[in-house]
C-alpha cells in the first residue's frame, strides 16, 4: 500500500500558525477528493458495464468470471462511496484525521486499479479489437484517478503500475510483433500519464505554497507579525468545538497595556510601536505550544487561546507573562509604576451542552462561547480597576461584578 505523501507534507511550515493554515488547506484537498464521489462511483461502473457488454460474447467460456469481475468492481466503488458521504466538509478535523481521510481513498482507489488491473490477465483478449478497447477503458480509469494526486503523488504512480503491467507483461509474452508494438504503446503513453501527472502535481505544489502564503498574510497582524483579530475568530471557534467534542478545558488571557495612550502621547507611535513589538514577541515566548494563540486582538489589546488548559495552569502562565513584560523594563514615565506594564484578565470554560431533563420546561445546562470571552473581558477590567499591572480570574459563566464597577464598565466610564 502507497503512503500518503500530501502535496502539503513537502511543503515548507515554519510556524504553528502555519501548520494550522495548512491543516485547513489539507481540508480543502480532502473535501475536493470526496466532493466527486458521485463521479467516481459512476465512471467505474459505466467503464466496466462497456467491458462487460463487448467482453460477453468474446469470452463465452469465462462469464460467470466476468460477472464476479463486475460485482467487485461495483462493489468497491459503492464502498468508496459511502465511505466519502460520511465525510462531513462542514466539520472541522485534526491533520491526523484528515491523513486518515485520505489513507482511506488511496486504499479504495489503489484496490479498485488492482481489480482493472487484474482484467487483463483474466480476460487477454487476442484480437487486437478488444485489447485496443480493454487499453482505453484502462487508461480512462486511469485518469478518473487523477484527483487522487491531491492526497498522494507516490499512490497514483502506483495505481498507473497496477493497471498497466499485467497486460503490458502478456503482450510481450504472447511474442507477437503486433502485441510488442501494442505493449511499446502503452509503455509510451503510460510515460506521457506519468510526466502529465507530475507536472498537475508540481503545479498543486506551487498553488498550494502560494495559498500558504496568502493565507498566512490575511491572517497576520503586520505590525507584531502574530496572529491578527480575524485569525483568532476562526481559530476560537475551531477550538470551542474541539474542546466541546473532546470535553476538555479552554483558557483565554486577555492582556490590556497599562497606559497606553500615554505612553504614545509621551514618546510618539513610533516608540508605541516598538512597544507592541516587544510585547507581542514576549507573548510568543511564553505560549509556545503549537495548539496555543497569541494574537493582537485590537489597539493594545491582546489575547492568548490556551486549549486543554485549565484556569489554575492559565494563571500561572498569564502571571509569567506579567512577569515578563516588566522585566523588559520599558521606561513609561506616565505610568505610576516608571516601566511598561500590563493588566490581564484569565477566564477557563468546559463547553458543555447538557439537556439534564426531558421536556423543554426542565434545566439544562449550556455553555456558549461569549461566556469565556465575557468573562475574560470582566476580569481584565477588575485587573485595571484594582490598579493595573496584575491578572484577574472569572469563572466561565460567572459573570457577576461590583454594582459600582459594572455601571463604570456599562457606561464606559475610563478608569483613572
Amino acid at each position: 500500500m502507497a503512503k500518503v505523501e500530501s502535496v502539503l507534507e513537502n511543503t515548507a511550515l515554519d510556524t504553528s500558525q502555519d501548520k494550522a493554515e495548512a491543516a485547513s488547506l489539507m481540508q480543502g484537498q480532502i473535501e475536493y477528493l470526496y466532493k466527486n464521489k458521485t463521479l467516481g462511483i459512476w465512471s467505474n461502473i459505466l467503464l466496466a458495464g462497456v467491458l462487460l457488454v463487448f467482453f460477453w460474447l468474446h469470452f463465452s467460456n469465462k462469464q460467470v468470471s466476468l460477472l464476479i469481475w463486475f460485482g467487485l468492481v461495483v462493489t468497491v466503488s459503492l464502498v468508496r462511496y459511502l465511505m466519502g458521504k460520511s465525510f462531513k466538509p462542514k466539520r472541522q478535523y485534526t491533520q491526523q484525521e484528515l491523513t486518515s481521510w485520505a489513507n482511506r481513498h488511496v486504499f479504495f482507489t489503489t484496490l479498485l486499479s488492482t481489480i482493472w488491473g487484474l482484467t487483463g490477465i483474466v480476460f487477454f483478449p487476442n484480437d487486437l479489437a478488444h485489447l485496443g478497447l480493454l487499453v482505453f477503458i484502462l487508461f480512462s480509469v486511469l485518469l478518473s484517478a487523477i484527483p487522487t494526486l491531491a492526497a498522494s503523488r507516490i499512490a497514483y504512480y502506483f495505481q498507473i503500475i497496477v493497471t498497466l503491467v499485467p497486460t503490458t507483461l502478456l503482450l510481450f509474452l504472447s511474442k507477437d510483433i503486433g502485441h510488442d508494438l501494442f505493449a511499446l504503446s502503452i509503455i509510451v503513453m503510460a510515460g506521457t500519464l506519468v510526466l502529465v501527472s507530475g507536472y498537475i502535481y508540481s503545479l498543486l505544489f506551487e498553488l498550494q505554497n502560494a495559498q500558504i502564503a496568502l493565507q498566512a498574510l490575511a491572517d497576520t497582524d503586520q505590525l507584531t507579525g502574530i496572529a491578527n483579530r480575524r485569525h483568532f475568530d476562526r481559530k476560537f471557534k475551531v477550538e470551542w468545538r474541539r474542546a466541546m467534542r473532546e470535553q476538555t478545558p479552554i483558557s483565554l488571557l486577555l492582556i490590556d497595556v497599562d497606559h497606553f495612550k500615554k505612553y504614545n502621547d509621551t514618546y510618539g507611535h513610533q516608540a508605541g510601536d516598538r512597544c507592541l513589538q516587544q510585547i507581542a514577541k514576549a507573548l510568543e515566548s511564553v505560549s509556545h505550544r503549537p495548539a496555543d494563540l497569541a494574537s493582537r486582538y485590537g489597539g493594545e489589546e491582546f489575547a492568548v487561546l490556551l486549549p486543554v488548559t485549565s484556569q489554575e495552569n492559565a494563571a500561572m502562565l498569564a502571571e509569567r507573562l506579567r512577569k515578563k513584560i516588566e522585566s523588559l523594563k520599558i521606561e513609561h514615565s506616565k505610568s505610576e509604576f516608571g516601566i511598561v506594564t500590563i493588566s490581564v484578565g484569565v477566564s477557563c470554560c468546559k463547553p458543555v451542552w447538557d439537556f439534564t431533563g426531558n421536556t423543554p420546561d426542565e434545566e439544562q445546562k449550556v455553555t456558549f462561547p461569549a461566556m469565556l470571552l465575557t468573562a475574560s473581558d470582566n476580569a481584565l477590567y477588575v485587573s485595571k480597576e484594582q490598579g493595573r499591572n496584575q491578572i484577574s480570574e472569572q469563572g466561565c459563566g460567572d459573570q457577576k461584578m461590583s454594582k459600582v464597577l459594572q455601571k463604570q464598565k456599562e457606561e464606559n466610564i475610563p478608569i483613572a
